[in-house]
């Protein structure tokens, strides 16, 4: 009878030793699922890319003045974002590698999977995230603008 209890007891002795470790593991020495965070910024007259580690420190910075695009070129949503992503990708080599996180502002649902169509065979994508920024007025379509159509006045000529 001695022996059985002695047995259980170092059974459970194990099974908490097992127990504390894993906790251990799983909180402190874990490693994280992600580890940069690629922001896709679309503005109304620039496009910006940023890589931020999952802390918030900044690694890498684009926009589309810096790859040479000008005035409407800068705007014209999947080009611009492909162009800055292909210079992005050619002069890092940790996204193949690692987790990435990829955040949208701004961008369309169509364009958002095309542009994701084209990553996803070049970086290792865990999360994707969309943001909607521009405000908009419902089904109601945008004010048009009036333009004032001017006649020349008549000029009477005395006789």
């Amino acid at each position: 009878m001695l022996l059985f209890v002695c047995i259980n007891l170092h059974n459970v002795k194990v099974k908490i030793n097992y127990f504390i470790s894993y906790l251990y593991f799983s909180f402190f020495n874990r490693q994280k699922l992600i580890s940069h965070v690629i922001h896709i910024n679309l503005s109304l007259t620039n496009t910006l890319i940023n890589v931020n580690t999952i802390k918030g420190n900044p690694r890498l910075f684009y926009s589309a003045g810096m790859c040479n695009l000008q005035k409407s070129q800068k705007t014209r949503q999947p080009k611009a974002i492909l162009t800055i992503l292909r210079i992005l990708l050619t002069k890092t080599k940790f996204f193949k590698s690692k987790p990435v996180a990829i955040h949208f502002n701004n961008l369309f649902f169509n364009q958002q999977s095309y542009i994701l169509k084209k990553l996803k065979k070049k970086v290792f994508t865990k999360l994707i995230a969309s943001y909607r920024c521009y405000s908009h007025n419902g089904c109601r379509l945008k004010k048009k603008k009036r333009i004032k159509v001017r006649t020349r006045t008549r000029k009477l000529s005395k006789k």
